[in-house]
Protein backbone atom coordinates (compact mmCIF):
# COMPACT_ATOMS: atom_id res chain seq x y z
CA UNK A 1 0.00 0.00 0.00
CA UNK A 2 1.38 3.44 -0.98
CA UNK A 3 0.34 7.07 -0.89
CA UNK A 4 -2.39 7.02 1.80
CA UNK A 5 -3.41 10.70 2.46
CA UNK A 6 -5.04 11.70 5.73
CA UNK A 7 -6.20 15.40 5.86
CA UNK A 8 -6.64 17.12 9.18
CA UNK A 9 -8.15 20.50 10.06
CA UNK A 10 -8.09 22.06 13.49
CA UNK A 11 -9.63 25.46 14.21
CA UNK A 12 -8.89 27.11 17.53
CA UNK A 13 -10.07 30.74 17.40
CA UNK A 14 -12.39 33.12 19.12
CA UNK A 15 -15.36 34.20 17.01
CA UNK A 16 -14.92 37.46 15.15
CA UNK A 17 -18.46 38.77 14.74
CA UNK A 18 -19.63 41.83 12.87
CA UNK A 19 -22.50 44.22 13.49
CA UNK A 20 -23.39 47.88 13.74
CA UNK A 21 -25.77 49.49 16.23
CA UNK A 22 -26.90 53.09 16.58
CA UNK A 23 -28.41 54.70 19.66
CA UNK A 24 -29.58 58.30 19.89
CA UNK A 25 -31.87 60.69 21.71
CA UNK A 26 -33.31 63.80 20.13
CA UNK A 27 -35.55 66.68 21.23
CA UNK A 28 -37.58 69.05 19.08
CA UNK A 29 -38.77 72.48 20.14
CA UNK A 30 -42.42 72.41 21.19
CA UNK A 31 -43.14 75.19 18.72
CA UNK A 32 -42.48 73.65 15.32
CA UNK A 33 -41.82 75.90 12.32
CA UNK A 34 -44.86 76.93 10.31
CA UNK A 35 -43.67 74.78 7.40
CA UNK A 36 -41.46 71.66 7.48
CA UNK A 37 -37.82 72.18 6.49
CA UNK A 38 -37.47 71.77 2.74
CA UNK A 39 -33.99 73.12 2.19
CA UNK A 40 -31.10 72.98 4.63
CA UNK A 41 -27.40 73.72 4.80
CA UNK A 42 -25.19 71.19 6.58
CA UNK A 43 -22.12 72.17 8.58
CA UNK A 44 -20.06 69.10 9.55
CA UNK A 45 -17.22 69.08 12.07
CA UNK A 46 -15.56 65.65 12.00
CA UNK A 47 -12.25 63.91 11.18
CA UNK A 48 -11.38 64.53 7.53
CA UNK A 49 -12.17 61.12 6.03
CA UNK A 50 -15.37 60.73 7.99
CA UNK A 51 -16.50 64.31 7.28
CA UNK A 52 -16.65 63.76 3.51
CA UNK A 53 -18.71 60.59 3.98
CA UNK A 54 -21.07 62.37 6.37
CA UNK A 55 -21.58 65.29 3.99
CA UNK A 56 -22.34 62.97 1.07
CA UNK A 57 -24.78 60.93 3.14
CA UNK A 58 -26.59 64.06 4.33
CA UNK A 59 -27.16 65.05 0.71
CA UNK A 60 -28.36 61.59 -0.30
CA UNK A 61 -30.50 60.92 2.76
CA UNK A 62 -32.16 64.35 2.51
CA UNK A 63 -32.94 63.78 -1.16
CA UNK A 64 -34.69 60.50 -0.35
CA UNK A 65 -37.01 62.44 1.95
CA UNK A 66 -37.74 65.30 -0.44
CA UNK A 67 -35.31 67.74 1.21
CA UNK A 68 -32.53 69.60 -0.55
CA UNK A 69 -29.30 69.68 1.47
CA UNK A 70 -26.23 71.74 0.61
CA UNK A 71 -22.76 72.09 2.10
CA UNK A 72 -22.75 75.19 4.31
CA UNK A 73 -19.10 75.84 3.46
CA UNK A 74 -20.01 76.10 -0.20
CA UNK A 75 -22.63 78.74 0.54
CA UNK A 76 -20.43 80.53 3.09
CA UNK A 77 -16.79 79.78 2.16
CA UNK A 78 -14.43 79.87 5.17
CA UNK A 79 -12.35 82.59 3.53
CA UNK A 80 -13.41 85.26 5.99
CA UNK A 81 -15.47 85.92 9.08
CA UNK A 82 -19.19 86.57 8.62
CA UNK A 83 -21.42 88.60 10.88
CA UNK A 84 -24.73 87.12 12.04
CA UNK A 85 -26.54 89.47 9.72
CA UNK A 86 -24.42 88.40 6.74
CA UNK A 87 -24.98 84.70 7.50
CA UNK A 88 -28.73 85.20 7.72
CA UNK A 89 -28.76 87.29 4.54
CA UNK A 90 -26.68 84.85 2.47
CA UNK A 91 -28.60 81.76 3.58
CA UNK A 92 -31.93 83.51 3.10
CA UNK A 93 -30.96 84.53 -0.40
CA UNK A 94 -30.28 80.87 -1.21
CA UNK A 95 -33.64 79.82 0.19
CA UNK A 96 -32.19 77.89 3.15
CA UNK A 97 -34.78 77.15 5.83
CA UNK A 98 -32.44 75.74 8.46
CA UNK A 99 -28.82 74.84 9.20
CA UNK A 100 -27.93 71.35 10.41
CA UNK A 101 -24.81 71.59 12.60
CA UNK A 102 -23.23 68.15 13.10
CA UNK A 103 -20.28 67.55 15.43
CA UNK A 104 -18.74 64.07 15.37
CA UNK A 105 -16.07 62.37 17.47
CA UNK A 106 -14.58 59.10 16.28
CA UNK A 107 -12.37 56.48 17.92
CA UNK A 108 -11.03 55.24 14.60
CA UNK A 109 -10.69 51.53 13.86
CA UNK A 110 -9.57 49.58 16.93
CA UNK A 111 -7.73 46.28 16.38
CA UNK A 112 -7.73 43.62 19.11
CA UNK A 113 -6.20 40.12 19.10
CA UNK A 114 -9.04 37.56 18.91
CA UNK A 115 -7.33 34.15 18.82
CA UNK A 116 -5.34 31.91 16.50
CA UNK A 117 -6.43 29.72 13.61
CA UNK A 118 -4.45 26.47 13.19
CA UNK A 119 -4.40 24.54 9.90
CA UNK A 120 -2.85 21.06 9.79
CA UNK A 121 -2.46 18.20 7.29
CA UNK A 122 -0.83 14.77 7.49
CA UNK A 123 0.45 12.50 4.72
CA UNK A 124 1.20 8.82 5.39
CA UNK A 125 2.99 6.45 3.05
CA UNK A 126 3.36 2.71 3.68
CA UNK A 127 5.82 0.24 2.11
CA UNK A 128 4.87 -3.37 2.92
CA UNK A 129 5.59 -6.91 1.71
CA UNK A 130 4.15 -10.21 2.89
CA UNK A 131 3.69 -13.93 2.32
CA UNK A 132 0.66 -16.16 2.48
CA UNK A 133 0.80 -19.90 3.24
CA UNK A 134 -2.22 -22.16 2.86
CA UNK A 135 -2.89 -25.33 4.85
CA UNK A 136 -6.12 -26.92 3.75
CA UNK A 137 -8.84 -24.38 4.17
CA UNK A 138 -6.67 -22.07 6.30
CA UNK A 139 -4.30 -19.32 5.17
CA UNK A 140 -1.59 -17.66 7.23
CA UNK A 141 -0.57 -14.18 6.14
CA UNK A 142 2.64 -12.45 7.25
CA UNK A 143 3.21 -8.76 6.42
CA UNK A 144 6.25 -6.62 7.15
CA UNK A 145 6.39 -2.93 6.30
CA UNK A 146 7.33 0.61 7.21
CA UNK A 147 4.93 3.56 7.53
CA UNK A 148 6.11 7.19 7.28
CA UNK A 149 3.87 10.08 8.35
CA UNK A 150 4.58 13.74 7.60
CA UNK A 151 2.55 16.46 9.32
CA UNK A 152 2.60 20.17 8.49
CA UNK A 153 0.79 22.94 10.35
CA UNK A 154 0.43 26.71 10.16
CA UNK A 155 -0.92 29.18 12.69
CA UNK A 156 -2.49 32.52 11.76
CA UNK A 157 -3.55 35.16 14.31
CA UNK A 158 -7.03 36.69 13.96
CA UNK A 159 -8.20 40.09 15.14
CA UNK A 160 -11.42 41.72 16.28
CA UNK A 161 -12.17 45.16 14.83
CA UNK A 162 -14.36 47.78 16.47
CA UNK A 163 -15.16 51.47 16.19
CA UNK A 164 -17.21 54.02 18.11
CA UNK A 165 -18.56 57.23 16.66
CA UNK A 166 -20.35 59.81 18.82
CA UNK A 167 -22.36 62.67 17.37
CA UNK A 168 -24.28 65.80 18.31
CA UNK A 169 -26.74 67.47 15.96
CA UNK A 170 -28.51 70.85 16.06
CA UNK A 171 -31.04 72.21 13.60
CA UNK A 172 -31.21 76.01 13.62
CA UNK A 173 -33.93 77.99 11.85
CA UNK A 174 -32.44 80.68 9.63
CA UNK A 175 -35.29 83.20 9.79
CA UNK A 176 -35.57 83.30 13.60
CA UNK A 177 -32.20 81.94 14.73
CA UNK A 178 -33.90 79.61 17.18
CA UNK A 179 -32.84 75.99 17.72
CA UNK A 180 -35.51 73.67 16.37
CA UNK A 181 -33.86 70.40 17.35
CA UNK A 182 -30.98 68.94 19.35
CA UNK A 183 -29.90 65.32 19.33
CA UNK A 184 -26.95 63.16 20.29
CA UNK A 185 -26.00 59.52 20.05
CA UNK A 186 -23.38 56.99 19.14
CA UNK A 187 -22.64 54.30 16.59
CA UNK A 188 -20.97 51.07 17.71
CA UNK A 189 -19.47 48.97 14.91
CA UNK A 190 -17.71 45.62 15.04
CA UNK A 191 -16.19 43.38 12.37
CA UNK A 192 -13.91 44.33 9.50
CA UNK A 193 -16.80 44.85 7.07
CA UNK A 194 -18.59 47.30 9.38
CA UNK A 195 -15.95 49.69 10.67
CA UNK A 196 -15.27 51.81 7.58
CA UNK A 197 -16.09 55.50 7.25
CA UNK A 198 -19.04 54.75 4.98
CA UNK A 199 -20.89 52.42 7.35
CA UNK A 200 -20.51 54.65 10.40
CA UNK A 201 -21.42 57.81 8.50
CA UNK A 202 -24.54 56.30 6.95
CA UNK A 203 -25.78 54.94 10.30
CA UNK A 204 -25.25 58.36 11.91
CA UNK A 205 -27.11 60.31 9.22
CA UNK A 206 -29.98 57.85 8.94
CA UNK A 207 -30.55 58.03 12.69
CA UNK A 208 -30.66 61.85 12.62
CA UNK A 209 -32.98 62.09 9.63
CA UNK A 210 -35.27 59.37 10.99
CA UNK A 211 -35.61 61.40 14.19
CA UNK A 212 -36.18 64.69 12.35
CA UNK A 213 -38.90 63.01 10.31
CA UNK A 214 -40.51 61.36 13.34
CA UNK A 215 -40.70 64.71 15.09
CA UNK A 216 -42.28 66.43 12.10
CA UNK A 217 -39.43 68.76 11.23
CA UNK A 218 -39.11 67.26 7.78
CA UNK A 219 -41.90 65.63 5.78
CA UNK A 220 -41.15 63.29 2.87
CA UNK A 221 -42.48 64.43 -0.48
CA UNK A 222 -45.40 62.31 -1.63
CA UNK A 223 -44.68 60.16 -4.66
Amino acid sequence: MRGMFVPAFVLLALGVSGCITTDMQGYADRQLPQHPVQRLAALVAAPTGLASSLQADITNEAKKRGVLAEDALTLLPPTRTYSDAEVKSELGRDGIDAVLVLTVGDSGVQKEYAGTVFFGASTTSVNAAGTATSFGNMTNVSVNGVANTTTTATASPTYRYSRQTTFQARLVEVASGRVLYVGNGQVQAGGLLFVGDGANALSTIRAIFDDLQTKGLIVPTAT
